[in-house]
């Protein structure tokens, strides 16, 4: 089973960019003792990427740039240069328990494996491994293997943020996407926030329903947007970067213990808030943040 998430993939333009933003824009630290400063970790094959990877609780933000020691750019890249050339969410990660099975679960249920033809022929699968976003509702879904790395709090950096609250994807169809994250990944509505009876929860500054869908405490979870009209930011992007598959991710939520100290802090290192701040949420605009919509919210 999916137990949690283990990171949200982000791509960017550059690994100095990268850590402008989510080093000194929020006060996180890079873990070293896997991507070590400056270039990271130099991941070679078909898609030649730096990687820093970035803990917040018990989960990670996974910083994909374009190599830059002449290694030919792969999908990543083009990834990149399809948002503007800024850069945008890429993939979300899951930790799984138990790799062989949940493997041949999303196989079984007619997901595509992004490996080669002789690379899927490994039975048990005990390897990371992708899945297509076309089968995901334009979601690229990692599988990651089960590992014991737990980063301590010295990870933590400022300790104004001290968590990933949830990955937003958006959908034109809330329905597929609890089917999706239900029904093939494994996972359950929380009806006690967004009940699947009523279509979901209703926000309705932004016209959108929502299906809130944990992976467990402190695990992070995913939510699920739907517009009801296409006249909100929502519907635009949606329409922009996931219309033709049905989906894709929009948005990152950080926890924090005080919203409002915690948009003056990320606005005196240089990052630009959009919209109203409450006291419990307020979000970061995308052009201050490495082309990624981040949003903070109160720790409960």
């Amino acid at each position: 089973m999916f137990d949690r998430i283990h990171h949200a993939g982000i791509a960017i333009k550059d690994l100095g960019i990268a850590q402008d933003v989510f080093t000194k824009g929020l006060g996180l630290l890079v873990d070293t003792t896997r991507s070590p400063l400056p270039n990271g970790n130099l991941q070679r094959g078909a898609d030649p990427t730096d990687i820093l990877d970035v803990p917040i609780g018990g989960m990670e933000l996974e910083l994909n740039a374009p190599p830059v020691d002449g290694s030919t750019p792969g999908g990543t890249h083009r990834f990149i240069e399809n948002r503007g050339g800024v850069g945008a969410l890429h993939h979300i990660c899951l930790h799984s328990d138990n790799v062989p099975d949940d493997v041949a679960h999303l196989r079984a249920s007619g997901l595509t494996q992004l490996e080669s033809p002789e690379n899927q022929k490994k039975e048990p699968w005990n390897e990371v491994t992708f899945f297509h976003p076309r089968d995901c509702l334009g979601i690229l879904l990692e599988i990651w293997r089960t590992e014991k790395h737990r980063v301590d709090d010295n990870y933590q950096g400022a300790g104004v943020f001290t968590g990933m609250h949830h990955i937003g994807i958006v959908t034109d169809d809330l329905e597929k996407a609890r089917h999706f994250w239900c029904n093939i990944i494994g996972l359950r509505v929380d009806t006690t926030r967004s009940q699947t009876l009523k279509g979901g929860r209703l926000i309705e500054n932004d016209n959108v329903k929502i299906l809130n869908i944990p992976l467990g405490k402190d695990s992070g979870e995913i939510v699920a947007i739907s517009p009801q009209d296409g006249s909100s930011g929502t519907a635009n992007f949606l329409e922009k970067y996931g219309g033709k598959a049905q989906g894709t991710m929009h948005h990152i939520s950080l926890e924090t213990a005080d919203v409002r100290s915690a948009i003056d802090f990320v606005e005196g290192n240089g990052l630009k808030r959009i919209g109203d701040v409450t006291d419990e949420s307020a979000w970061i605009h995308p052009s201050s943040a490495g082309g990624v919509l981040i949003q903070i919210v109160k720790k409960t």
